[in-house]
């Protein structure tokens, strides 16, 4: 057995990025429009794997002929405990727990990314943890196989967040986002590594059934053939991936992350009566953030206007949105002096042209009010406008 490693430290433990979430394309609008804000989550969701404490489940098809140690496979199972295994179908319904050093035969054909003692019992089965999912199109599919948050068994509060990835042409990824040390259950003893049998394995280095523990890592494993893997360590880069109910969201005011945060909803409708900035962010398993921002851009709100003017755009008065596509239940009244409704409109390139049911109006001041119908007649901005004649 070799042992082969190269170390890249990572110490920047943020991730910001704008290909995850998308807030949309920054507008421009008048003060005070409703404008409907969308953060589109652009990463995948996985299928959960019903399980339960210690025992291997499966199979499950991987998607694609995967080479494992010069021998292929087309589907594997799953050892709660961290394991993803192709020895199918000796292995299901096997149930191990205590520490483990590989080489072995106890998981033969198997990745240990980590190994370590997961769940307690006793537990009915759940998918609440473990999922999977083939992603791409041939020649460069993968499966990704992850644990979200599993808790550590006898350490109440601390949980596990990885994920194991095969890629067509057989390279393995492991991307450990959080590994705590769980010293009350047999000393946070873990593995890490592949194995092929009880002759044929190898283990990251400091990490064959010893205490340690990770943070934002990923490892990458290359085959050499039937009878080693190289490893090395590579740049923190999950797969955006999350079982179904781990998605969380929030939009931020301004600024990120010390901005006022408001919303924790996918969508949400603001109505800036000035230029401003929103951020969405997006939270995955272990706490792993993605961001993304859209500005919206504020214009007065015209206060004349003269329907006999030479310049065509002055002879109505018209409230303005570019892109039009986000608005939100917009609507636009103008009243008299006398409180008389003389002028609605839902659509915002229907400008008011100055007349009361086709009849000129006479010139003077006129309030105009922008309301957001969606909760309970809101009004969102309001002003007044001087018919010019």
């Amino acid at each position: 057995m070799k042992e082969y490693i190269f170390i890249l430290i990572i110490l920047d433990l943020s991730l910001s990025s704008y290909s995850q979430v998308n807030a949309g394309e920054d507008i421009t609008v008048s003060e005070g429009l409703p404008v409907e804000l969308h953060g589109i989550y652009t990463g995948y969701f996985g299928e959960g794997i019903t399980a339960q404490d210690d025992y291997f489940v499966g199979p499950f098809d991987i998607g694609f002929d995967f080479t494992f140690y010069n021998n292929t496979f087309d589907q594997f199972a799953v050892g709660p405990n961290g394991i993803l295994s192709f020895d199918v179908p000796d292995i299901l319904g096997f149930s191990y727990w205590d520490p483990v050093s590989i080489p072995t035969n106890i998981f033969k054909n198997s990745i240990l990314g980590p190994y370590q003692d997961l769940f307690s019992r006793p537990t009915s089965k759940h998918s609440n943890y473990i999922y999977y999912k083939s992603v791409g199109i041939a020649p460069n599919r993968k499966l990704i196989v992850g644990w979200c948050e599993a808790p550590m068994f006898s350490c109440s509060g601390l949980a596990s967040t990885f994920q194991i990835v095969l890629n067509e042409n057989g390279l393995v990824q492991n991307h450990l986002i959080e590994k705590p040390a769980c010293e009350a259950n047999l000393g946070n003893r873990a593995t890490h590594g592949v194995n092929r049998d009880n002759d044929t394995g190898t283990p990251v280095q400091g990490r064959n059934n010893t205490s340690w523990t990770a943070t934002h890592e990923s490892w990458e494993f290359t085959s050499l053939g039937s009878e080693d893997y190289e490893i090395q360590q590579i740049d923190f880069d999950p797969e955006i991936i999350v079982p179904s109910g781990k998605l969380s969201w929030a939009w931020y005011k301004n600024s990120y992350p010390d901005g006022e945060v408001i919303s924790n909803n996918r969508s949400l409708v603001v109505y800036p009566i000035e230029s401003t900035k929103y951020i969405v962010e997006i939270s995955l398993c272990g706490g792993i953030k993605y961001t993304d921002e859209i500005e919206i851009k504020t214009i007065p709100v015209a206060n004349a206007f003269n329907p006999e003017s030479t310049v065509e755009i002055n002879r109505v008065f018209s409230i303005f949105a570019n892109p039009q596509e986000n608005l939100s239940l917009y609507s636009l009244l103008i009243y008299d002096r006398w409180g008389k409704e003389i002028f609605s409109s839902n659509d915002i390139s229907n400008g008011w042209d100055g007349t009361d049911n086709g009849k000129p109006c006479n010139a003077g001041v006129y309030v105009w009010i922008i309301r957001y119908d969606g909760e309970n007649g809101l009004v969102s901005n309001k002003g007044t406008v001087t018919l010019v004649k």
